[in-house]
């Protein structure tokens, strides 16, 4: 948490000093391009989790903070633009129910996002631009690592049934902002689904081995800062 925190202020520093004397960002031209870097917050929704069979309710999640960065791509026309992004992100859960003998599941994972959003000039006075923008994301999951502990037992490394790699859909909502050419942008992403649940088993005690089912979504919420030429 203190790295990310550092490496964002440090980022936000240098900007701000390259941007010192504020030069507009031409939006009168076809296209503008861009990077982005940012953090992410992951809010777990568990829509369904099942051991042998039998649903599992009131399991609790937690998160950790995770970073994200994309490049853009924009095409405005009048007071509009569509922003195509091509970036990748990572985030880290927690998934613990002590009830049923799932003390623990820790999950990181890494994604491969394409964003496509349609955005608005809200304001624009002199260099300084404010914008609403909603679209849709496609994330590609192709790599997610998990640990599993259960009651009486240590932290140990959990093999799925089949590849967890899996494609996410989601709408994105949020507002930005331009100051000459820095750019910065608040936004939350809905998990519309998934392209399928994951199916793992584990070992509750010496001879005992259960079945888990868990169809879940991850919502984000983020905020980032970059770069528009």
């Amino acid at each position: 948490m203190k790295r990310i925190t550092t490496v964002i202020c440090m980022a936000l520093l240098w900007i701000l000093t390259v941007q010192a004397q504020i030069q507009e960002l031409n939006v009168s031209k076809r296209f503008n391009w861009g990077i982005r870097l940012g953090v992410n917050a992951p809010l777990v929704d568990i829509r369904h989790l099942t051991l042998n069979g039998n649903k599992v309710n009131e399991s609790d999640s937690e998160s950790r903070l995770g970073l994200s960065g994309s490049f853009i791509g924009r095409y405005n026309f009048k007071r509009n633009y569509i922003q195509l992004e091509v970036g990748m992100h990572q985030f880290h859960t927690r998934l613990y129910n002590p009830d049923y003998e799932l003390r623990k599941i820790n999950t990181s994972a890494y994604t491969l996002d394409v964003p496509i959003l349609y955005g608005y000039n809200i304001t624009k006075h002199g260099p300084y631009l404010m914008n609403l923008f909603a679209g849709p994301r496609v994330s590609y999951i192709f790599n997610e690592t998990s640990g599993v502990s259960t009651t009486g037992r240590s932290l140990r490394n959990l093999i799925y049934d089949n590849s967890p790699n899996s494609f996410s859909f989601y709408l994105i909502g949020g507002l930005s902002t331009t100051i000459g050419h820095l750019y910065i942008d608040f936004r939350y992403a809905y998990c519309v689904g998934n392209s399928k649940d994951l199916s793992f088993k584990v070992d509750l005690d010496e001879t005992q081995t259960s079945q888990v089912k868990l169809s879940r979504a991850v919502n984000e919420l983020s905020i980032s800062i970059g770069y528009l030429w």
